[in-house]
């Protein structure tokens, strides 16, 4: 009884942290993008399932290195937590450069967010965007997160100014070092995407540092930084609706899983690229999310693949493994990161 009362409070935790993500947000509307299609998104009472964009900046060169889409079932009370690697390859503009991560520095974040909705078949109903000073801040305001490492980590740039150190094991990080722990990448045998399990375990650990919690000036602080930092699309009524509607849910888990696909390096340029596997997302965002209501609707322009590299066309048309990652098993180290 006593491990159910534990997983239950630690999901009800990690919803909150959206939610309070989300409730922050009423402080941002000088911050928000006021064009049409910023703001034609409607929230119905009919609407169980919501949609939400989440990108991490790079200060420096304005890339969208974190892109997240956050699903959260109001009736089940199920969170899904889709990372899309900053590498996936996306034909969005007549610009040479086809990797995601630029894109929404082109049109602006609330075409993307469009584009990026009509490519997956899903409806992306609203859109966050904050730079990584903004997770050094949130993080220093809740006094550290605690992260089990999960291997010896070093690095030097100098270029960057940037210095990586910390050795295996539970470790309190502020925000600085937990920001170099999120920018770490040069030691992982599989790259990005060990980088990108290791922003799970940031995620989980960060929504339980939450529900440790209790002051509300530490509330304050978080709304605070997300007004200065953010750009977003939402209005008072969809939090108000989406906070009401979850209420309901008695249940409920929360769950990760990176976008499924392959990395592999352009034969003309050099650049490394992730493919997307087509039958793979279909089946996660069919099958396992529920997000996406016809199978044919997934990228009926064939924004994530070139057709005429047959490398590229190879991955696309096959299918690749993924793993769903629950909360629970997060938290109790059972993921494997290389």
């Amino acid at each position: 009884m006593k491990k159910e009362r534990t997983n239950a409070l630690f999901t009800v935790g990690t919803v909150l942290l959206i939610m309070t993500v989300l409730i922050g947000l009423l402080f941002i509307r000088g911050s928000a993008e006021h064009d049409n299609s910023a703001n034609t998104v409607k929230s119905s009472n009919e609407q169980s399932i919501y949609n939400i964009l989440l990108l991490g900046r790079d200060s420096a060169a304005g890339l969208s290195d974190v892109m997240i889409i956050v699903s959260i079932d109001t009736e089940s009370g199920n969170t899904f937590v889709l990372q899309i690697p900053r590498d996936t390859y996306f034909n969005y503009t007549e610009d040479s450069y086809k990797k995601i991560n630029g894109a929404p520095t082109s049109q602006g974040i609330s075409a993307f967010a469009n584009a990026l909705g009509s490519a997956l078949g899903i409806k992306i109903d609203f859109y966050l965007s904050m730079d990584y000073d903004a997770v050094t801040q949130m993080v220093d305001a809740l006094s550290g997160v605690e992260i089990d490492i999960p291997m010896d980590m070093n690095y030097e740039d100098p270029y960057q100014n940037l210095s990586i150190k910390f050795k295996a094991g539970k470790q309190l990080l502020d925000g600085k070092a937990a920001l170099e722990f999120l920018r770490y990448r040069a030691g992982y045998v599989t790259g990005d995407l060990g980088r990108i399990d290791a922003q799970k375990l940031f995620i989980n650990a960060f929504a339980k540092r939450i529900t440790e919690k209790k002051n509300p000036a530490i509330f304050l602080n978080l709304f605070n930084i997300i007004k200065n930092s953010g750009q977003t699309n939402i209005r008072e009524q969809d939090i108000v609706l989406m906070g009401l509607k979850s209420a309901k849910s008695k249940g409920g888990n929360v769950y990760y899983v990176t976008a499924p696909g392959e990395a592999i390096q352009s034969s003309k340029s050099g650049a490394w690229y992730y493919v997307l596997s087509k039958e793979s997302m279909i089946e996660l965002l069919y099958s396992h999310l529920g997000v996406l209501k016809n199978e044919n609707d997934f990228d009926k322009d064939a924004k994530f693949v070139d057709n005429n590299v047959k490398s590229f066309y190879d991955i696309y048309n096959k299918r690749c493994e993924y793993k769903i990652y629950s909360a629970q098993e997060i938290g109790n180290n059972e993921i494997i990161i290389n």
